[in-house]
């Protein structure tokens, strides 16, 4: 298998067949995964004028991935990850095309739409942790962190080009149009080609022969899956195994809480995207693209040069350092706003100035955005073991939208009682705060080492967890 070197960066990866097959298939379900959710903004937004609404949509995206994200995955801990990516994307081109009958038959109801929308979500965490858990079969260890960074740029591409473009531009040039009686609206018709795009995604995980999803290590079947789907009882002592394996693993738990923060980072940052453009910059909201889009620019370009930063600074300092500049970029936000108004009141017309640092901070961002998340996600692949990994993966999502929930419904509120500013400043004290705890952390995970505190993977073909208890004496040195 070989190597990815600077030379060949990201091509070498990319002319593994089977690497590049899982590729496509994220590129496009991501894709119109994202043109779906600016179609189903636009659509209730067409129906009901209520922000309130809209964002019920939104958690109805999110919420799954609290109720069932762990289950499903011990479930794919427990499955043949292929034939669960395959049946996935099947399974969401089916709840899609009912998306297309439930708009045929009435537009205007509310609640199919939500139910749906809820439905498709529940179907992807079983997606989410089986793809993450496939990456690592298709590459060897020196190609572990370019695979991630390449699915990064991707899943941040996808977003930008299936929620700024594809979606938008579908929308504004496909007319409406009668068939067999039946008239296709331009939303129904990107729903019926999203429905058609799951199935060449199907088509495309069915290309991978099976023998590339065997796991080096046997995952452990146990009880769960051909004798009792219902075993509750298994599930929720694999999940709480998961959360165990998890806790008593510093060096795994400390990546996931950062994935995870920096997660919900990216949601606060494009919550707040039109409030920062018309309230703090007082611009018309048709510069929303302008001053955000540069922000997924700095995602995917520093993505790229990811790996090889990481290698240099390692990835501790690589995180501390990108949360530490973060919270630097975006404070300026608010202040050059100020800047700009104070100006003014003397006469000087500083929007243009502002105009053009705006974007270029909002570049700096993305990029360091980057430092967070990247060797974040490296490190917790590299802490999981295959048997385990659906159930951690699954795990890190579940904590992920458990607290990014509360967050975005609570974010506009605050904005609106204090202004964006202050909650700019708020966002980039706690960014702040978050660096120093995860550099205490660290620090403070080695001095555990000598109190037995780890988790235990050695009996990986019973599939059994073994976690040293917590109140374990110290180690005589």
């Amino acid at each position: 298998m070989s190597l990815v070197n600077q030379k060949g960066g990201f091509l070498t990866l990319l002319k593994k067949r089977n690497f590049l097959l899982l590729w496509l298939a994220q590129l496009i379900s991501m894709t119109i995964q994202n043109s779906s959710n600016y179609a189903l903004l636009v659509l209730i937004e067409e129906i009901t004028g209520s922000t309130t609404l809209i964002g019920l949509a939104m958690v109805c995206f999110s919420v799954p991935a609290v109720i069932i994200g762990a289950p499903a995955g011990v479930l794919v801990d427990h499955r043949n990850k292929r034939r669960v990516l395959w049946y996935s994307n099947c399974l969401r081109a089916i709840a899609t095309f009912g998306f297309v009958i439930s708009l045929i038959i009435n537009t205007h109801q509310l609640i199919p739409i939500y139910l749906i929308t809820f439905l498709i979500s529940c179907i992807g965490q079983f997606f989410a942790p089986a793809e993450g858990a496939t990456i690592p079969m298709l590459v060897n260890e020196q190609e572990l962190m370019p695979a991630l960074s390449l699915f990064n740029i991707t899943f941040m591409l996808s977003q930008a080009f299936g929620f700024l473009l594809l979606g938008p531009l579908v929308l504004i040039f496909l007319r409406p149009f009668t068939l067999l009686g039946i008239t296709f609206t331009s939303v129904i018709t990107l729903y019926a080609a999203i429905g058609i795009l799951y199935l060449v995604c199907a088509g495309l995980i069915a290309l991978i022969p099976s023998a590339n999803f065997k796991e080096s290590v046997s995952a452990p079947r146990e009880n769960i899956g051909s004798q009792s789907l219902g075993a509750l009882n298994n599930l929720w002592n694999e999940m709480r195994q998961g959360w165990r394996f998890i806790r008593r693993k510093p060096e795994l738990f400390l990546p996931i809480v950062q994935l995870s923060f920096a997660g919900i980072l990216l949601l606060v940052i494009g919550e707040l995207a039109t409030p920062v453009v018309t309230k703090l910059f007082q611009l018309p909201p048709s510069s929303m693209a302008v001053v955000f889009a540069p922000a997924g620019v700095g995602l995917v370009l520093g993505s790229i040069f990811m790996p090889r930063i990481t290698n240099r600074l390692g990835k501790p300092r690589t995180i501390f350092v990108g949360g530490i500049s973060l919270a630097s970029t975006i404070v300026f936000l608010p202040l050059i706003a100020l800047l700009t108004t104070i100006l003014g009141q003397h006469g000087i017309n500083f929007k243009p100035v502002e105009f053009t640092i705006a974007p270029l901070l909002m570049f700096a961002a993305g990029v360091e955005i980057d430092f967070i998340n990247i060797p974040a996600q490296t490190a917790m692949q590299e802490q999981t073991p295959e048997y385990i990994k659906g159930r951690v993966l699954a795990l890190q999502l579940m904590l992920y939208n458990a607290f990014s929930i509360p967050v975005i419904l609570s974010i506009g509120g605050i904005a609106d009682a204090f202004g964006v500013d202050k909650v700019i400043y708020l966002l980039s004290i706690s960014i702040i705060g978050f660096g120093l705890w995860s550099k205490y952390y660290e620090r403070k995970k080695h001095r555990w080492s000598g109190y037995g505190i780890t988790a235990d993977v050695n009996d990986e073909e019973s599939g059994s967890v073994t976690v040293n208890d917590s109140d374990a004496q110290p180690l005589k040195k």
